[in-house]
């Protein structure tokens, strides 16, 4: 459901950066169904992250669509 701009998929594990390409972040789970919503208390789908300086991190559709998650390398197996 979400993708990156070059139109590749977000898969958890996905090192990516937010704000701009200025914070580094892990894509933790990618809530696609209003079930999964509201299971975690949000009233959008989207990406919760982990980065560092903030912890996790939700980010939901709509604020994707106004500043994308920047792809940087899958997850090492």
């Amino acid at each position: 459901m979400f993708k990156y701009q070059d139109g590749s998929d977000v898969l958890v594990g996905d090192n990516v950066l937010i704000e701009n390409g200025k914070t580094p972040g892990v894509v933790d789970f990618i809530i696609t169904n209003e079930d999964e919503a509201k299971s975690i208390n949000v009233d959008e789908v989207g990406i919760m992250l982990k980065s560092p300086p903030f912890g996790l991190v939700y980010f939901s559709k709509h604020w994707l669509e106004e500043d994308p998650l920047r792809f940087v390398s899958r997850a090492k197996a």
